[in-house]
């Protein structure tokens, strides 16, 4: 599901547009074929991208300034933990531009493998949060944009 707020059509508008990973297996050529089964000792990576549309998108980023605060989470499905994966900051809010993208590296071990038998699933949901605060005080002029999914199996492949 897709949400962010502000959207008022036209005026300003968000909208999360790209949460995907970047399985590893996918990068070894030519039999390996990157799924949403990841293995708990490799890294993974997942990259964010969001636009900004509207009249007022100049006005708005240019009042409000600051950087983004872009957070990745797992939801575990079933028994397992919700974890942090990763978080940036680094990116500014800039009048001039609409497009936005980050790329995270997840590190390994952060996720808990599946236990056949047991409570713990290894299955995640993803969920993504983009937020620029604001500091202008009421009604409040806060920005963030939300998406979930996508879905992955945290695997041992031995």
């Amino acid at each position: 599901m897709k949400q962010f707020d502000p959207n008022i059509p036209g005026l300003i508008e968000g909208d999360v547009a790209t949460f995907v990973v970047i399985d590893p297996a996918g990068e070894f050529a030519p039999f390996s074929v990157g799924n949403h089964v990841l293995d708990p000792d490799e890294a993974f990576k997942v990259k964010v991208e969001w636009k900004i549309t509207g009249l007022l998108r100049p006005l708005w980023l240019s009042a409000l300034g600051g950087r983004w605060n872009v957070q990745v989470y797992a939801e575990s499905i079933g028994g397992g933990p919700e974890v942090l994966l990763a978080s940036d900051n680094s990116v500014a809010a800039d009048p001039n531009v609409s497009d936005y993208a980050v790329e995270f590296t997840v590190p390994p071990s952060v996720l808990t493998e599946g236990n056949p038998g047991s409570n713990i699933s290894g299955l995640y949901k993803l969920v993504v949060s983009v937020f620029l605060n604001s500091n202008l005080g009421s009604p409040g002029f806060d920005m963030t944009g939300f998406l979930e999914g996508p879905f992955i199996q945290v695997e041992n492949p031995d």
